[in-house]
């Protein structure tokens, strides 16, 4: 997936509906996008992981409800940063604040630390020139700003999705992927649309479950690459214990490279990473009707 020129404002307004979803009833969400707001360029899609994962995260600091707040603007030169323009994108929530540790950790890039989405927002701010900050409220909740580089070129406006309802679904899933903020991400995502979620960071632990669980499980949707056993291998064993098991692979590979390695063949469904959120759902629908 190549970078384009795109409006935060714009990817926002498409996934209101499924904030919505995400958040539940015990959580306010509060948007305000700025007009005007000037585009940045970026794989949409890794945005998208970023942005959800930040959002999950607020919302899991907030068991006993509280509100959420995401915020667009533009800034000029902002303090700290290389002079030029720049487009901000905060999420912010009232939950339990972060501590001295974290903060630490936070400015170590994160490593070794799960939650806030700090890795990718690191990874996503450094595509796209930018700036990570952390803003700790005392008691009253953390604020997550991503600051990203101004495109120098308009948005293209031809390019920019449709705020259609998401594929949604009752079928049981299993997502299997080590990179755990993503698969929190993609497992909240798909809950939300109906699904019934399992989820395992290693294909051992995948097939012990399949091993337990007395219900269906419709799809599996696995990494390419996991510690040990691969997801090729994984999804020959499932069906060794379930036959009937669909097979959804995820790569950050294209399809077009993996099939000149030969580690795909015809007929296989796969979903390139980064992915965004209205792929997600149609290849998990695709690959259950396959």
């Amino acid at each position: 997936m190549e970078p384009r020129v795109f409006g935060i404002n714009a990817m926002v307004a498409d996934m209101e509906a499924l904030l919505r979803r995400l958040v539940g009833d015990d959580i306010d969400l509060a948007l305000a996008s700025a007009a005007g707001l000037w585009p940045v360029e970026l794989v949409p899609g890794k945005l998208e992981e970023v942005f959800l994962a930040l959002v999950v995260d607020a919302c899991e600091a907030m068991p006993a409800g509280g509100t959420l707040r995401i915020t667009t603007s533009n800034l000029r030169s902002p303090e700290g940063l290389a002079p030029g323009d720049y487009v901000l994108l905060s999420v912010s929530d009232t939950g339990r604040s972060v501590s001295d540790a974290v903060r630490a950790a936070i400015r170590g890039r994160g490593k070794g630390r799960e939650g806030l989405g700090i890795r990718l927002a690191f990874e996503v701010a450094e595509m796209a020139g930018g700036h990570v900050d952390i803003q700790a409220n005392g008691e009253d909740g953390t604020d997550v700003r991503l600051l990203l580089a101004r495109a120098d070129r308009p948005s293209d406006q031809a390019e920019l999705r449709e705020a259609a309802g998401l594929q949604a679904g009752t079928e049981t899933v299993m997502i299997v992927e080590d990179e755990r903020s993503l698969a929190s991400v993609a497992g909240r995502v798909l809950s939300r649309l109906g699904y019934s979620v399992h989820t395992a960071y290693s294909a051992e632990s995948a097939l012990r479950l399949l091993g337990e669980l007395t219900q269906p499980v419709h799809l599996l949707i696995t990494d390419m690459m996991l510690p040990g056993m691969d997801g090729a291998s994984l999804a020959r064993a499932a069906r060794e214990v379930r036959p009937e098991i669909k097979v959804l692979f995820m790569s950050g590979f294209s399809e077009e490279s993996l099939r000149l390695k030969g580690a795909v063949g015809p007929g296989v469904q796969l979903l390139e990473k980064p992915f965004t959120v209205d792929g997600l759902a149609a290849r998990v629908r695709a690959a259950l009707a396959s």
